[in-house]
């Protein structure tokens, strides 16, 4: 993948044609971003973890803005559940923070609704769809094809499917089912380490039971 997690997932979270966040991705997007950023340091070895907890191994940047946000406020020994949730309320407007990140990169653009010559609203319209389509259809070669996915394409999967998200990818109705079984057993595929996985399969009951409140 050419973007971070957090990025692929807020892609997915945006309405093309409304130029706005989906109205599912409303609840889950800042909880699903603080954990794709969370995963996402563990690939790039920054942290790791042990029983579902924090270890920091490595403090140096990663150039990404939103990423080093997150690593610069995580704490040795903490639960990753646990974190998630206390980092909410600071990462409210990582929204902002994701839109100038991607408009800067020329994937997004804004533009203004007017009437007449007053500005009434802005959108984003997604100007270099090439990213968000080569996310799609690598969901949808590992949905329908069975490729093997590697581990960020795992946990992409899955933060997409917690975050309610897979009917964003998959409108056909029988390929939305085969999309929801592989995003139900993807974590447990073998292609992360264990303790990526027990984090995933957490903050999947994390997300569970967030729907039911």
């Amino acid at each position: 993948m050419k973007l971070s997690l957090a990025e692929g997932l807020y892609l997915i979270a945006l309405d093309d044609e409304e130029g706005r966040l989906l109205s599912a991705a409303e609840r889950t997007i800042v909880p699903g971003v603080i954990s794709a950023c969370i995963m996402e340091l563990s690939i790039l070895k920054k942290i790791t973890f042990e029983n579902s907890k924090i270890v920091l191994l490595d403090s140096q940047g990663t150039g990404n803005k939103i990423l080093d946000d997150v690593l610069n406020v995580l704490k040795e020994g903490v639960d990753v559940v646990d974190t998630v949730k206390k980092l909410i309320p600071a990462f409210k407007d990582v929204q902002t923070d994701l839109n100038q990140l991607l408009v800067h990169r020329g994937i997004l653009k804004k533009e203004a609704t007017k009437l007449l010559w007053i500005p009434l609203s802005e959108r984003l319209d997604n100007a270099n769809y090439a990213f968000e389509s080569e996310i799609r259809k690598a969901l949808k070669s590992i949905v329908l094809k069975g490729t093997r996915p590697s581990p960020p394409f795992v946990i992409l999967t899955s933060i997409i499917y917690d975050c309610q998200l897979m009917d964003e990818v998959f409108s056909d109705k029988d390929e939305l089912i085969d999309a929801i079984k592989v995003s139900k057993d993807i974590v447990k595929a073998g292609i992360l380490d264990p303790e990526k996985e027990q984090v995933l399969q957490d903050l999947k009951s994390y997300f569970d039971a967030m729907k039911k409140g």
